[in-house]
């Protein structure tokens, strides 16, 4: 017989799943993590382990001591506790209460959010080095209430779930009762329709699955397509095959894929993240690590005025008079042209900011940043970004100076 670590919250949910389990002759273990953020919570966990004792399983809890922690993270170090328990205690089976109003909740938060894959909570998945499941993901809120009273269930509510703070719980109290009164089969239907949808997508990633078989070239650290072979797949199977080749290297491609298949120039430069990157060049999509982006060579400047062609970007630096600009008292020759690097920073008004961050607020497109003159003295201080940003100086007092400006 499988062990099973079922994870008891102390809710309705979670106690109907425990006893189910139980009497259906699993053998079973209760998994419990108090979040320190309710004085409740100190009762729950007494209470979750009575309840263990109560049924004679074993009992493993924890406590989570998070100063500043998101919902993210609590649910991240959740799961990372009830698989450490798995792989010390030999549990092969993880199981968790959603039921089907949990997944109407999800099919509509991923509506919200424009999500790509809309297809509701899977029942099964991997997890570790075992498997989790959701036994009553086909059960409603109401019949899982039902059946607790009916066999005399005692449980805990948690207050923060009537918390208007978090968007889950917005969809569930606002959204969710008027769709019920309107559309009273609603959360059946949506829970058909999901299991529908994930069909789909397993037959989708499936397919993709046997395209990467065939098309792409895997190397040690890396990868490469033919851009023509790209090109030729749907833009829906372009990002399946984002999100596979994505979860083989553990960095998100999916978008550079579809970035640099789309776009009309012969090479480009997709910065992913850390020292990933993803390249566009002689018909070849290809995944790359430590690329030596300075590929374009660093132009020295010497005098002013002067103009020079940097890749695909033509840098004019010219002198006038006036108060706009960079103070030319406040840099020394040579300057340099050069692409950006890790670690660079620009002056502020206030202290100083990343150029990586720079480029983020600005919403400056990723397969533009790595081929971007940037432009330092011979102190090493950056002037500017060529055409998003110019250092700026406080002392500007002169009434007529010289100026350095960048177009």
């Amino acid at each position: 017989m499988k062990k099973v670590l079922v994870a008891v919250s102390g809710g309705v949910d979670s106690i109907v799943l425990l006893d189910r389990l139980v009497k259906q002759g699993w053998d079973v273990a209760v998994a419990h993590v108090h979040h320190g953020l309710r004085k409740a919570s100190d009762e729950e966990y007494t209470f979750v382990s009575n309840v263990a004792a109560s049924y004679q399983i074993p009992f493993h809890g924890t406590s989570l001591e998070f100063k500043r922690g998101s919902q993210a993270r609590y649910r991240e170090a959740r799961y990372q506790f009830f698989e450490d328990i798995m792989n010390k205690y030999g549990y092969e089976t993880l199981a968790t209460a959603h039921h089907a109003d949990d997944e109407l909740e999800t099919v509509l938060i991923q509506l919200y959010r424009n999500v790509q894959e809309v297809k509701g909570i899977p029942e099964s998945r991997p997890f570790g080095n075992g498997v989790l499941i959701r036994p009553l993901l086909k059960e409603t809120k109401e019949q899982l209430i039902h059946y607790a009273r009916m066999t005399g269930l005692e449980w805990r509510e948690d207050v923060t779930n009537q918390e208007w703070t978090y968007l889950r719980n917005r969809i569930r109290h606002e959204i969710v009762p008027r769709l019920k009164e309107m559309w009273p089969n609603v959360v059946h239907e949506v829970s058909e329709t999901a299991k529908r949808a994930r069909a789909d997508w397993y037959a989708r990633y499936a397919l993709c699955e046997r395209w990467i078989d065939e098309y792409v070239v895997f190397e040690m650290k890396a990868f490469h397509v033919k851009l023509v072979d790209v090109a030729h797949l749907s833009s829906l199977d372009r990002y399946t095959v984002g999100r596979l080749l994505s979860r083989r290297y553990g960095v998100e491609v999916g978008e550079a894929i579809e970035k640099l298949t789309v776009s009309r120039k012969d090479t480009g430069i997709y910065h992913l993240t850390g020292d990933w990157f993803m390249t566009k060049r002689n018909g070849v999509l290809k995944l790359e690590q430590n690329l030596n982006i300075n590929q374009l060579p660093p132009i020295e400047i010497e005098s002013l005025p002067t103009v020079i062609q940097f890749g695909e970007h033509t840098v004019s630096l010219s002198v006038v008079e006036g108060q706009e600009g960079i103070p030319l008292d406040k840099i020394s020759y040579p300057l340099t042209v050069r692409t950006i690097a890790p670690g660079d920073r620009m002056r502020l008004n206030v202290g100083s900011k990343k150029v990586a961050r720079i480029l983020i607020d600005e919403k400056i497109e990723r397969t533009i940043r790595p081929t971007l003159p940037l432009l330092e003295d011979a102190s090493g201080q950056i002037l500017a970004i060529v055409g998003v940003r110019v250092s700026e100086f406080l002392d500007k007092s002169d009434a007529i100076c010289l100026r350095l400006m960048v177009k």
